[in-house]
């Protein structure tokens, strides 16, 4: 997989740059009013998760593979929403492992939030708004317990963020201009 430094070689997309495209894009669409109601707590959080997946390669068939076994100390990669719902009902719980949680429930973010418009008419998507809140707390553990319970409290609300997110950048991809 490539790392985030092969982007910023390749595109000059760093980190940073990412991390700052999604909170000024929440905020375009949140509105200043309700962005600054989340923005010190979940919203950082929320745009960390989106500039995460935008600069992670997916194989997707690696991560269907029945030999994909990532570590209990790695961020666990899902493939689809169906995935996450298999995962849920076999190992995720009996696992225990916090980590995963979060992982699967900013991967219902990704999918049942921000990829919404595609996967609505495959996917329950109010099931996977339960589950994903459901992730979050389960992950709510340790120093970070009071962010994934802010998560799971605001589950569903974020993934209409999301898909809002991606509506606005659809109807403005013309609009995007290139830095330098």
């Amino acid at each position: 997989m490539p790392s985030s430094q092969d982007f910023e070689d390749l595109y000059g997309v760093t980190e940073e740059r990412a991390f700052n495209f999604w909170v000024s894009h929440l905020h375009d669409v949140m509105g200043a009013e309700r962005w600054s109601k989340i923005r010190d707590s979940t919203g950082i959080y929320l745009a960390s998760v989106m500039g995460h997946f935008s600069l992670q390669s997916q194989d997707r068939l690696a991560v269907l593979s029945p030999d994909y076994n990532p570590g209990e100390t790695e961020f666990r990669q899902f493939a689809d929403l169906g995935q996450i719902a298999e995962m849920m009902m076999q190992t995720l719980t009996s696992a225990r492992n916090p980590l995963w949680m979060e992982s699967a429930g900013a991967h219902i973010l990704l999918y049942a939030g921000f990829f919404q418009s595609q996967n609505r008419h495959r996917h329950n998507i109010e099931f996977f708004a339960s589950m994903g809140r459901d992730c979050y707390r389960m992950a709510a553990v340790g120093k970070r317990e009071k962010m994934m319970k802010l998560m799971a409290a605001g589950f569903r609300q974020y993934l209409v963020h999301l898909a809002e997110l991606r509506e606005h950048l659809r109807e403005s991809q013309y609009l995007i201009r290139p830095e330098g």
